[in-house]
C-alpha cells in the first residue's frame, strides 16, 4: 500500500483540537450581548488552524474553498447522517490535516444535508487537490466503517470507485473547488455553499437560471452598476453519456456494447460541454437546461469586452450512474449535488441567489431515487422526511481570504423567516402530488430513470413474454368485432351502422 501523502501538521503527532480555534468558543472571555438566543439553525462549529488564521503577516497566496460530500450511512435509512459518524470525520480530518508542515485546511466544518456528510474547507495551492482528494477520501472511509458499525442503512453507499484513484472525481463523492480572488485589499469574500439530497445535478438548474438570468429573483441584473449588468458566461456539462453512447452507435439493448461505448467516452475524465452567454442566449440556455441531462455546471463573470473572467459558481455536475464499477453502470441512488458560489458584489446577493426555491419547483429523486416532488428548502444539518423527500441546504460563509479563515455563518434557510411558508406550501403540494398520481407518471419517473430499477426490469420482461402481435381491434358493418366473418351489408342512408 502506498504510503499517505498527508498527515499531522508537523508531521509526528497527531494534531488534536490544541491547535485550532473552534468557533463554539469565539465568546470565550468576551461578555455577552444577549442572555438567550432563539435556535433558528443548527449552526456548524467551525475549526480553524490557530497559527496560520492569526497570522499578523499572511502569505498573500492562491487560496480555494472546497466541498466535498457523500453519502456514507443513513440513520433508519435514508433520513439523516449520525452524530457520531460527522464526529469521526472530524477527527479523522483533524488529525490529519497536514501536507509538508503546512495544514492542509486553514479553516473547515463539517455538516450533513439528510443523510449525507460534507467537509467545506478552505485550502491554498501550496497542497495538491489530489492530496486533499486523497484525505477526503480516507475521511469518507472512515465515516463509513463507523456507519457499518451504528448498523446504519447503506454504509459508504456514495464510495462507488473501487479504490482512490488520484482523485475523487468518478469515484463517487460529489466534489467542488472555488479559487479565491488573489487581492491585496479587502480580505472579505462571501460564499454561499448549498447542498441537496435525494435529487440530481438539474435540480442547481433552478439556481443558475434564476438568479443569474432573470429579473424577476435578481433586480440586480437590471439596477446594479457592477459587472453583473453585464450578464454571465455558462458553462453546460452533457452529464448522459448512456445517452452519448446510444447516440454514437451503441443499440440500447446491448449492454455490453453499451457499457464499452459508455466506459470509452469515461476515459480521461472528459466532459461534453458547451459555453453559452446571458441573456444573449437565454433561449439556449433554457432549452438546454429544462432536462437533467444539461447542467449548468460553471459560472463566470464578463469583463468590459463580454469575455470571460472570474469563475464565480461550480456545481458537481456528475452521474453517479456513468461511473463504471464491478458490477458495470449501475448506481442506486440520486446524485445529491453541491454548489459553491460568490455572493455580493459582481455577484447576486444571498436572498437572489436562493430565491427561485420559493416557487417550489418539483425535481427528480426522491424515495429510490425514482420520483418527481417538490423540494424543501431547510436549515442546515436537517433530516428527510415525508417520502424521503428531497431537501436543499444554503448557508453564506463570510471568509477571510488573506488568512483562509471561515469567520462566521449564516443559514439562508433558518427557522423564524418566509421560508418557513415555502415549506409549508411545498409540503402541502408533495403530499397532494403524491396522493393524485401514485405509481403513475409524472410522480414516477420514465423507466430509464429509475434508479433502483431492477424489480421493475424483471416485471417488465416477464410481462414482454405475454404480449402478442395480432390485427387490431376491428368494428365491421354491423357484425362487431372482425373475427373474419363476412360483414353484414349496411344501411344505404340515414344512420351510421350500429355496433351489435
Amino acid at each position: 500500500m502506498a504510503a499517505k501523502r498527508y498527515g499531522p501538521v508537523d508531521g509526528k503527532s497527531r494534531s488534536g483540537l490544541a491547535d485550532y480555534h473552534q468557533s463554539k468558543d469565539e465568546l470565550a472571555g468576551l461578555p455577552q450581548t444577549v442572555a438567550e438566543k432563539i435556535p433558528v439553525t443548527n449552526t456548524p462549529n467551525i475549526f480553524s488552524y490557530k497559527a496560520y488564521v492569526f497570522a499578523k503577516n499572511p502569505a498573500l497566496v492562491q487560496r480555494f474553498i472546497k466541498a466535498t460530500k457523500a453519502d456514507v450511512g443513513g440513520v433508519g435509512g435514508h433520513v439523516v447522517a449520525a452524530d457520531e459518524v460527522k464526529s469521526i470525520m472530524a477527527k479523522f480530518v483533524l488529525d490529519n490535516n497536514g501536507y509538508r508542515g503546512e495544514p492542509i485546511f486553514t479553516s473547515f466544518i463539517v455538516t450533513h444535508t439528510g443523510d449525507d456528510v460534507a467537509v467545506t474547507g478552505i485550502m491554498s495551492e501550496a497542497t495538491p487537490m489530489s492530496v486533499v482528494d486523497e484525505l477526503m477520501w480516507d475521511a469518507l472511509q472512515e465515516g463509513a466503517s463507523k456507519a457499518a458499525e451504528l448498523g446504519l442503512y447503506g454504509p459508504g453507499q456514495d464510495l462507488v470507485a473501487d479504490a482512490f484513484t488520484g482523485n475523487l472525481r468518478g469515484a463517487g463523492p460529489a466534489t467542488v473547488a472555488l479559487p479565491f480572488p488573489v487581492r491585496k485589499d479587502n480580505a472579505s469574500q462571501t460564499v454561499l455553499v448549498s447542498f441537496a439530497d435525494k435529487t440530481e445535478p438539474m435540480a442547481f438548474n433552478y439556481y443558475a437560471s434564476g438568479a443569474y438570468m432573470l429579473p424577476r429573483f435578481n433586480t440586480g441584473l437590471v439596477i446594479a452598476a457592477s459587472k453583473m449588468k453585464r450578464g454571465y458566461i455558462m458553462d453546460i456539462v452533457d452529464l448522459d453519456t448512456k445517452a452519448q453512447a446510444i447516440e454514437a452507435g451503441a443499440h440500447p439493448r446491448d449492454q455490453k456494447a453499451l457499457d464499452g461505448k459508455m466506459e470509452e467516452l469515461a476515459k480521461g475524465l472528459q466532459e461534453k460541454v458547451i459555453r453559452l452567454r446571458s441573456p444573449e442566449d437565454l433561449y439556449d440556455i433554457e432549452g438546454l437546461t429544462r432536462s437533467s441531462r444539461f447542467v449548468i455546471a460553471r459560472i463566470w463573470s464578463r469583463d468590459d469586452k463580454g469575455e470571460a473572467d472570474q469563475l464565480g459558481y461550480v456545481v458537481s455536475a456528475e452521474r453517479l450512474h456513468n461511473i463504471k464499477t464491478k458490477k458495470g453502470f449501475t448506481y442506486g441512488g440520486k446524485d445529491d449535488p453541491v454548489l459553491l458560489a460568490f455572493a455580493q458584489g459582481d455577484w447576486p446577493a444571498p436572498g437572489e441567489i436562493t430565491s427561485p426555491w420559493a416557487s417550489c419547483p418539483m425535481v427528480a429523486g426522491d424515495c429510490r431515487g425514482s420520483h418527481n416532488l417538490h423540494i424543501l428548502p431547510m436549515p442546515i444539518n436537517s433530516q428527510t422526511s415525508y417520502w424521503s423527500g428531497p431537501i436543499l441546504s444554503a448557508i453564506t460563509l463570510s471568509c477571510n481570504i488573506h488568512t483562509g479563515r471561515i469567520g462566521a455563518i449564516s443559514d439562508q434557510f433558518a427557522l423564524g423567516t418566509p421560508w418557513d411558508q415555502v415549506r409549508k406550501q411545498a409540503g402541502e403540494l408533495a403530499i397532494q402530488f403524491r396522493l393524485a398520481h401514485g405509481v403513475k407518471q409524472p410522480a414516477t419517473l420514465h423507466e430509464d430513470e429509475l434508479e433502483y430499477q431492477e424489480g421493475w426490469k424483471e416485471r417488465r420482461t416477464r410481462l414482454e413474454g405475454q404480449f402478442r402481435v395480432q390485427p387490431p381491434l376491428m368494428f365491421g358493418n354491423g357484425n362487431g368485432h372482425h373475427d373474419g366473418r363476412p360483414a353484414k351489408a349496411g344501411r344505404g342512408a340515414g344512420r351510421p351502422n350500429e355496433i351489435d
